[in-house]
């Protein structure tokens, strides 16, 4: 579930940071019609049986009137005058299941000639990814890869058209949301291909480690996690969503 961040030029002094969310996610698998009967509780809103015989019940649905008081933007996408975001008739909140411990993600040194420019994008991209430390659980930069990584972030010079960030995420029944990678690019996208600005590099970490965690779009322009990001830091709205997001159980479906 590719989550783009390209850059869109302004005649503000901020910087805006424009995102484009797209992606598959994995099909949920369902006995053949032929298969034995089901030990599936009949009340179960939708129990799957696993190769192993064991099941898989989905948290119910849930009505947006019930759920989305208070629970920062994570019902944008439902809301009738959302419109940068698109509107949808459900949601499907995904998010790290059962995870225990410190969440690592490796921030190497990007691979280009000047080792001070290096050393500069390398350390924006671990603020970026630390802004988000014990929201919900602690997260480590490791700089020097001497740690197992959940995982990494990739540097690239350039990501296609004004892309300048990228998360690569699934999502399955048995595993919950899983990360592949973050992408950040070292060139800026506007001008004579100059190198990206540290600043630039933080604020993209950070909106893509908000993916990588789970959160979907905000739609407030002083969200790290905007569409079109014109916020300088992570948002106590921001942190709500994301507190709300690891009280609710992993694949709740919201409906409007």
């Amino acid at each position: 579930m590719p989550v783009r961040l390209t850059l869109k030029s302004t005649t503000t002094s901020l910087v805006i940071l424009a995102l484009i969310a797209g992606g598959v996610v994995a099909t949920r698998g369902r006995p053949d019609a032929g298969s034995a009967p089901s030990r599936c509780a009949p009340t179960a809103v939708d129990c799957l049986e696993r190769e192993d015989g064991q099941q898989e019940t989905s948290p119910a649905p849930l009505r947006a009137a019930d759920f989305c008081r208070n629970v920062g933007y994570l019902c944008a996408e439902l809301d009738a005058s959302s419109t940068r975001l698109g509107q949808r008739d459900e949601i499907v909140l995904r998010r790290w299941r059962d995870f225990d411990g410190t969440m690592v993600v490796h921030v190497p040194l990007p691979d280009i000639d000047d080792p001070t420019i290096a050393r500069n994008l390398q350390r924006a991209a671990a603020q970026g990814v630390r802004a988000w430390n014990n929201q919900p659980f602690p997260v480590l930069a490791d700089l020097r890869g001497d740690r197992d990584p959940n995982f990494a972030i990739r540097w690239t010079s350039r990501l296609g058209g004004t892309q300048i960030g990228l998360a690569r995420t699934r999502w399955s029944d048995a595993g919950g949301l899983e990360v592949e990678h973050l992408e950040l690019a070292t060139r800026a996208v506007y001008g004579d291909g100059a190198w990206a600005d540290p600043g630039r590099i933080r604020l993209t970490a950070a909106h893509e480690m908000g993916h990588a965690l789970g959160l979907g779009h905000s739609d407030s322009e002083r969200d790290v996690m905007y569409p079109t990001n014109t916020a300088t830091s992570v948002s106590a709205r921001d942190r709500r969503s994301m507190e709300v997001l690891y009280q609710t159980p992993d694949g709740t479906v919201i409906r409007r």
